[in-house]
């Protein structure tokens, strides 16, 4: 077995046994409470939000990926463990550590469930609407140990209805986990205060983050900086000591990510370059954060939406009803990990407002704290409704219009007017993933020609020429041709392949839904 297949073996080993034991433990001390009847009546609320819409907006592409990449994972492993323990070991840690999946223990954890309860939308979206509620819970019991409980109240629903975390609550990735995690572990990190060994939970909660979405790593100072916030001197070195194991637990991660940002060429210095993310300023970062944790996804709504929710989190941030190193520990938590992004993005560009989805609680707690703040009942709800109105018309939207490529509905008219013979062409052929959980019929497909990609020179390396024998090649022997066509310019943006079918075909009929164009073709006369 590798060095690397150990160290996850016997961190596994030890998460498992060390997780039982917590586990046992808080069922000896537990003690029945009555509960909060608002708080309940909130989580059912959050529950049937977030599965009300589970249906509401067809599969993407990153969604269909989740499941191909945890049924392939899931099989690599399997593979490996049928000829032995020590290679089924030293194959998961070479997935987990594996470039590009980001951190694959979600995709793997997906599929597992997927055995159980199908690939159907609901099935594969259910467990982050699941994870969002717990979200809400856990974030109620924190914040009201540090907020007035009005505030508390207010930072729930909060939770419950923020449209961007009720958004990736309905989404087959890992978003909703990451939250979850985080919560998790401040949770332990409180418990640390009475019992030293809440650090090691925190340090296993951090772990789970880290191998979901390697970028997790940019909220463990957020989480340090809750922990010691009002922390002792003992907390301080145990504070310490779990950074430590969180760096041996990550070492896998780094052996890959360190060469990807740095290199050396006579020296060490930072390996910029483009990433396919477009380059995003840090202040218009943070505008994309504070319009995504206040209207959500949609960008319909009137421009100054974003100003009631950003202008009452400043206020709690500055002079909000808490207490002032709790609010400092909030701002840590809502701002360090934009900053760190913002930084990397200086170099290499990737900054994605859901990859910071994390923060999401610390603005919301902060809006609390600042709404808690306003003096007066009238102004309190006329600040709410403030708030409130942007948030509602983003779950409205999110809801009703049709904001993610419409898949399904290229599929089905696909579905209604194939015939044997006809050739379906994919343009960018990468979606064809995403047709295919649709479509679940055989038929001849092909992918477009990519043409984007130039010389070191800075020329196109296809030209027209090119492009026409291939398309040719393709098309010769079809007398029908479907084109589905999404997301082309980041493959083709010159429109090379869709002026060729234009040119030396007749379109016949077209439609158009989200983010996705259908095109039948006919009548094409090829020497």
């Amino acid at each position: 077995m590798s060095g690397t297949g150990a160290l996850l073996a016997f961190f596994v080993g030890w998460s498992l046994s060390f997780g039982l034991g917590r586990a046992l433990a808080a069922l000896r001390r537990w003690r029945p409470r009555r509960p909060d009847s608002r708080i309940l009546l909130l989580l059912l609320a959050a529950f049937a939000l977030r599965v009300s819409g589970l249906t509401a907006q067809s599969l993407w592409r990153d969604e269909v990926d989740a499941l191909r990449f945890g049924r392939d994972l899931t099989a690599e492993v399997a593979a490996a463990f049928r000829v032995g323990a020590g290679a089924g070991w030293t194959r998961l840690a070479e997935l987990l550590a594996r470039p590009g999946f980001n951190g694959p223990l979600y995709f793997l954890g997906l599929f597992q469930w997927v055995r159980l309860a199908g690939d159907s939308e609901f099935a594969l979206r259910f467990p982050s609407a699941a994870l969002g509620v717990l979200s809400v819970a856990l974030g109620f019991i924190l914040f009201r140990r540090h907020l007035p409980r009005s505030a508390a109240r207010m930072a729930a629903l909060g939770l419950a209805f923020s449209p961007f975390l009720v958004w990736y609550g309905q989404e087959a990735k890992m978003y909703a986990l990451l939250v979850a995690l985080f919560l998790a572990g401040w949770g332990a990190v409180e418990a640390a205060r009475r019992d030293p060994g809440g650090w090691l939970e925190a340090v296993l909660w951090v772990a789970l983050g880290l191998y979901s979405h390697i970028l997790f790593a940019l909220f463990v100072p957020a989480l340090l900086a809750l922990g010691i916030h009002r922390a002792d001197r003992r907390s301080l070195h145990l504070a310490v000591l779990a950074l430590g194991l969180v760096l041996l637990v990550d070492l896998p991660l780094l052996a890959w990510q360190v060469p990807q940002l740095i290199q050396w060429s006579g020296g060490i210095r930072a390996a910029c370059g483009e990433t396919g993310f477009p380059r995003v300023p840090p202040w218009q970062g943070l505008g994309m954060l504070a319009w995504g944790f206040s209207v959500g996804v949609w960008g319909g709504f009137p421009d100054w939406g974003f100003l009631p929710f950003s202008a009452l989190a400043a206020l709690g941030l500055m002079a909000g009803r808490a207490d002032g190193r709790f609010r400092a520990a909030l701002g840590i938590w809502g701002l360090s990990p934009w900053a760190f992004l913002s930084l990397i993005s200086l170099c290499r560009p990737l900054f994605v407002e859901r990859y910071l989805i994390a923060a999401a609680p610390a603005w919301i707690a902060l809006a609390a704290a600042g709404w808690a703040r306003i003096p007066g009942r009238l102004p309190r709800a006329l600040a709410l409704a403030f708030v409130l109105t942007p948030m509602a018309v983003g779950l409205w939207a999110q809801m009703a219009l049709p904001l993610k490529s419409d898949f399904r509905s290229a599929a089905r008219v696909v579905a209604e007017g194939y015939r044997p013979g006809d050739l379906i062409l994919f343009h960018i052929g990468y979606v064809q993933y995403v047709f295919d959980y649709y479509f679940r019929r055989p038929y001849e497909g092909a992918w477009a020609p990519a043409t984007i990609y130039r010389t070191p020179e800075g020329t196109y390396a296809m030209g027209e020429a090119e492009v026409d024998a291939r398309m040719r090649a393709l098309i010769r022997g079809h007398e029908v041709v479907w084109l589905i066509y999404s997301e082309a310019a980041m493959w083709d943006d010159r429109d090379l392949v869709r002026r060729w079918l234009d040119t030396h075909g007749q379109l016949r009929e077209r439609w158009s839904f989200a983010l996705v164009e259908v095109r039948r073709y006919e009548g094409f006369h090829l020497p």
